[in-house]
């Protein structure tokens, strides 16, 4: 073979080698197009991002950045339709103190169905547990216990005694469990405790309050027949509810004010008590002022039997929140026997028609069509205080999600509410800085026929006498 074929095959073979590489491409893509369709899956993931971590949200609340699940759902409050959120709460209905404490009920229960008739709690239906306790702290124990078992996640209970308050505010701060309370007892809402939160100021501050009004008015307010020296006798029941007023803070404030406590007498907590005796002691002892730290018939028996005496009228007689009520006047043999009467006042009354939370608990009380003898002001009180654990729970909520609502955290949301107006104003409460029980009221006086409450002193600060 010459030399220059072997060259010309040479340069035929390398060329049908570059025309056989030139035609890869046409047997490659089947091999190669498998990195397109699997690269497009990133970019399929990557955009989610911005709708997973929306800025503005994080930025403005930073409780949604550490919970990313939260951006996932829609604005606006849950809606929690068929859901049922329970407030326990125990009393005496078929005890002593069974008049006083039946409005309270119907109050609550009353106050859960309107309620619930507006939409209940973010859509869930308030229910509104009850057992009756007879007036014995033991059954309040005993009821307690009984909720606890059929219900690990109390976010509520209402109690409506001293007694059962004391027995219980430590276990109640133990088990996280919050209580509003009728029961404004100083040691149950401040010792060993921390999750009690009164309905009204504690009756430290309450003789507190009504003391002061009369140091600072004494030259207009004594009976004609009493000196320049206010000597007060506290003439109470034997109970925790009876004894509650006098502490080492309040003695130590009534003191500074220059009040003398001349005597200390108690009387049974019965409708029949006699109170002549501690009465006569009172008098012996110089006393122009009487403090009663009872309800319902406990100031009518005091005021019967000073009318009885005919020494009304050297007294100035006085008492808490409780006392000035128109349960009293179901006990007074005259109805003119209350007139006089002063208490620490820290709500608004019946007769204060033109508050708009006034208005609305006489139109719950009105629709579920309640006795005269109910309108009193327990079921005033728990209308409201039935809108301030509605506006509590509602905030946990916001606080911590519907899924991880707990006792704790309506326990935290109360007192993040801070200075706050239930029912629009029917009361004043702040739980904020450790207080646990309201510091503002009026002063109030009968001058008249059932319902004449008459304002003698607008809302302003008790002192704050909690324990030290």
């Amino acid at each position: 073979m010459s030399k220059r074929l072997l060259t010309a095959l040479t340069v035929l073979l390398l060329a049908a080698m570059v025309l056989a590489a030139c035609g890869a491409p046409a047997a490659a893509p089947t091999a190669v197009p498998e990195p397109p369709t699997a690269v497009p899956e990133p970019p399929t993931a990557v955009p989610e991002l911005p709708t997973a971590v929306p800025v503005p949200v994080a930025t403005e609340a930073p409780a949604a950045t550490e919970a990313p699940a939260a951006t996932e759902a829609p604005a606006g409050p849950p809606d929690l339709t068929g859901e049922t959120i329970t407030i326990y709460h125990f009393g005496d209905l078929s005890g002593p103190l069974a008049a006083i404490t039946t409005p309270l009920v119907r109050g609550a229960e009353d106050m859960a169905k309107a309620i619930n008739a507006d939409g209940g709690i973010y859509g869930a239906t308030l229910d509104i547990q009850f057992a009756d306790t007879g007036g014995k702290v033991d059954e309040a124990v005993a009821a307690y216990d009984r909720f606890k078992s059929q219900d690990p996640n109390i976010l509520m209970m209402i109690t409506y005694g001293s007694g059962e308050v004391e027995a219980l505010a430590a276990r109640m701060a133990e088990d996280k469990i919050p209580s509003l309370s009728a029961g404004l007892s100083s040691k149950g809402f401040y010792e060993d405790s921390g999750y009690v939160f009164g309905l009204g100021p504690i009756y430290p501050d309450q003789i507190g309050h009504v003391m002061r009004y009369l140091s600072e008015n004494w030259a207009d307010v004594k009976p004609a027949s009493a000196g320049d020296e206010i000597n007060l006798a506290v003439i109470s029941w034997p109970t925790a509810f009876g004894q509650g007023a006098l502490t080492d803070e309040s003695r130590a404030y009534l003191e500074e004010l220059g009040v003398n406590i001349v005597a200390e007498e108690t009387y049974d907590p019965a409708p029949t008590a006699d109170t002549t005796t501690a009465i006569l002691t009172a008098q012996a002892a110089g006393a122009n002022v009487i403090w009663t730290n009872t309800l319902a018939f406990g100031p009518a028996v005091l005021l019967n039997d000073l009318n009885s005496l005919g020494i009304r009228d050297e007294f100035v007689v006085a008492g808490p929140n409780w006392s000035m009520d128109l349960a009293t006047y179901a006990f007074l043999a005259d109805p003119a026997y209350g007139v006089g009467l002063i208490s620490a006042f820290p709500y608004l009354w019946w007769t204060d028609v033109d508050n708009p939370g006034v208005q609305y608990a006489a139109k719950v009380f009105e629709e579920n069509g309640r006795t005269p003898a109910e309108r009193n002001v327990g079921y005033l009180l728990l209308v409201a205080g039935l809108d301030l654990a509605r506006e509590a729970i509602k905030l946990a909520i916001d606080t911590v999600g519907y899924e991880n609502l707990t006792g704790e955290a309506v326990h935290d949301a109360l007192i993040e509410l801070g200075a706050f107006e239930p029912l629009d104003g029917v009361f004043r409460i702040n739980y904020a800085d450790g207080s646990r029980s309201p510091h503002q009221s009026q002063i109030r006086q009968i001058q008249g026929g059932p319902d004449k409450f008459i304002v003698l002193e607008d809302w302003t600060e008790t002192p704050d006498l909690r324990p030290k």
